[in-house]
């Protein structure tokens, strides 16, 4: 019985991993919450772009923002740039505003209430994140957060940025 558990997981696992991969080329126009518009092909094509779903209600995603806060601050004049997909509610998306701005977010926030661009990317949990180069292909994904996961995120971030 373990052994079909434990093979029915790994191809589970197995099966998000080629769907993210088939997506490598994603393209897509999100509104970001100061209104403007942002093509993603743009954003690639100028560096490296990590992709972050989070939602207010999501204490993993707030403990998470800290340590992607700091990435930016520290990569973003390498041309690493971060758009973080907040996944709340039509109702909660007033408070949003003023949580980034309480977190001091310099990084672009796009809205997704509706959870369109979340399913696109095929994401399961938040906080979900998807690491791209600057050809667009995705070389990282994590979803969840522990303590620690921060090391290997910016581990992968340096060795992305030392491919540009």
């Amino acid at each position: 019985m373990k052994n079909i558990f434990l093979t029915f997981m790994l191809l589970f696992f197995a099966a998000g991993l080629n769907r993210i991969k088939a997506q490598d080329k994603i393209d897509f126009s999100i509104e970001l919450l100061n209104g403007d518009e942002v093509e993603f092909s743009e954003l690639y094509n100028e560096g490296p772009v990590l992709v972050n779903f989070w939602a207010l209600w999501c204490k993993p995603c707030r403990t998470e923002m800290k340590y992607l806060k700091k990435n930016y601050e520290k990569y973003s004049e390498q041309g690493f740039k971060i758009l973080g997909i907040n996944q709340d509610t039509p109702k909660s998306l007033s408070k949003v505003k003023s949580f980034v701005e309480s977190y001091d977010l310099q990084y672009l926030i796009g809205l997704d209430p509706n959870k369109k661009y979340f399913e696109m990317f095929n994401g399961q949990v938040v906080p979900y994140s998807i690491l791209y180069n600057k050809k667009g292909e995705v070389v990282y994904s994590h979803s969840g957060y522990l303590p620690g996961d921060e090391i290997k995120l910016e581990e992968e971030i340096k060795k992305v940025l030392e491919e540009n």
